[in-house]
């Protein structure tokens, strides 16, 4: 029951997986046929067995795209952020304490899915408060691309469709669907093993 918590207040205080309030502008979206899109890459090429794109609910394949596109961005980001939280907190602690009133510091939480159980509930209130924040105050920008939110890469602003650009959302998509796989891979092996990154310990 206590797992449940963090998630319930999660959900409760974000909208990450809801449709993006701004809609696309058609001149942006049609620039190129989504099979030729940023992430349509060899050797699987364009992938949408189930159709959604075509049939999907958010009106033409274009729109459809749109959606699905950032929410695959928005998942990849956060997966690369998890698992490269995981790989950090395995090895390093931030020092000091989370909770003084309950003399719980960082090293006393452990890696992965068992800080569920550890990090007191008004930590994950914190979490849940600061993430809806950034959903609330951080937005798309209208017609520009899935995910662009005005910050540019690194605060580094690139030209729309330049091969500088091309390269470095190719490789965000990338980079994002491994990320996605491996934190799940992660989640399982400590469901299976009882401790995060088991695989980790033939190396120490």
């Amino acid at each position: 029951m206590v797992r449940l918590i963090p998630f319930a207040l999660t959900l409760a205080s974000v909208s990450a997986f809801a449709p993006a309030p701004t809609q696309p502008r058609t001149s942006a979206l049609d620039a190129k046929p989504v099979e030729k899109e940023v992430g349509v890459l060899p050797p699987i090429g364009y992938f949408d067995p189930l159709g959604l794109i075509a049939k999907g609910p958010y009106g033409t394949p274009e729109k459809n795209f749109y959606h699905y596109r950032g929410v695959e961005l928005k998942h990849g980001r956060i997966a690369m952020a998890a698992t490269l939280g995981m790989l950090v907190q395995e090895n390093y602690r931030f020092q000091g304490f989370l909770s003084p009133s309950e003399n719980l510091s960082f090293s006393d939480v452990p890696n992965g899915l068992a800080a569920l159980d550890v990090v007191p509930l008004l930590g994950w209130v914190q979490l849940a408060v600061l993430i809806g924040a950034h959903e609330v105050l951080v937005k798309q920008r209208a017609g520009k691309k899935p995910g662009d939110f005005g910050t540019g890469y690194f605060g580094v602003a690139m030209d729309d469709e330049s091969s500088k650009q091309l390269r470095a959302l190719n490789i965000e998509v990338q980079n994002g669907r491994l990320a996605m796989l491996g934190i799940l891979g992660m989640f399982a092996s400590e469901n299976i093993h009882g401790t995060a990154l088991w695989e980790t310990k033939i190396f120490s």
